[in-house]
């Protein structure tokens, strides 16, 4: 009995599998690159979780005149970096995937401007900055010089792989301040500004956000105004302001875990 329960169950996963591959083949099928190329082969090794040889026959197009424009096989190379850097067993072979995944995902979205392919990547690249998140919140959580450097330079890349990701762009205007690059941080506000007033009168801005955007935004309007509350507090308030639609209580649209963190900061300011 026990022996046919098995041999069920490991009938069901090998469908499950060959299942999930011929779909993302069909899924494939209906985009195409610059090159009219699908990049099945990518697909099937990825699927297959051979991210080895997936990752260096990506990197092969991304040299070839034909494809090397086409964002797909940046793409590949990004997924396949990354599951890499989350094995244990790469680590000797290749120490780097992890930076090497970050690479190759802003290297893609340089490629896709338009986004053409955000149904394959958006998913990922979401996976990748929660990660990339809970580094930089533990980074800002040390709060020393060096660490601040390094979350400084983590929200950078974060906003090269999302450039939609306004928040992280706040984050790493409000770094830039607490490290003493002034100009910077004063550019890239001004960037951010206006998206931050749409965000006072839209509450239902975290409907069309990603988990990993909701967080970069609540993390940098939180880090700004605890950082400007002593050196222009009218502004520290007014950033602090156009979140309360969106963190002060439970929303509906949010994919992330509540927190009062918000809430207690905003109440310190009123």
């Amino acid at each position: 009995m026990k022996n046919s329960t098995f041999d069920s169950l490991l009938n069901f996963r090998i469908h499950l599998k060959i299942f999930a591959t011929l779909f993302l083949i069909h899924t494939s099928l209906i985009l195409t690159s610059q090159s009219d190329n699908t990049y099945d082969d990518l697909l099937v090794l990825l699927v297959n979780e051979d991210y080895k040889d997936c990752f260096n026959k990506s990197i092969k197009y991304t040299t070839k005149d034909k494809t090397k424009k086409d964002p797909l096989p940046y793409l590949f190379a990004a997924k396949s970096a990354y599951r890499m850097s989350r094995d244990h067993k790469f680590t000797e072979e290749f120490p780097k995937a992890y930076k090497t995944a970050i690479s190759y995902t802003t290297k893609y979205r340089k490629k896709d401007k338009k986004y053409v392919y955000k149904e394959d990547a958006e998913e990922f690249i979401n996976e990748f900055k929660l990660n990339i998140y809970e580094e930089i919140e533990n980074y800002i959580l040390e709060a020393t010089e060096k660490t601040y450097g390094k979350a400084l330079g983590l929200s950078r890349k974060v906003f090269y792989m999302d450039p939609d990701d306004f928040g992280a762009k706040l984050l790493f205007s409000t770094l830039c301040a607490i490290t003493k690059d002034r100009t910077t941080a004063r550019e890239y506000f001004v960037i951010c500004e206006p998206k931050l007033k749409e965000c006072g009168d839209n509450k239902f801005t975290l409907k069309h956000m990603t988990k990993s955007q909701q967080l970069f935004l609540r993390l940098s309007i939180i880090e700004y105004a605890k950082y400007y509350k002593e050196k222009d507090k009218t502004k520290a308030k007014e950033i602090i302001g156009y979140g309360k639609h969106l963190f002060y209580d439970e929303n509906d649209f949010s994919k992330i875990e509540y927190s009062l963190d918000y809430k207690f900061l905003h109440d310190d300011f009123n």
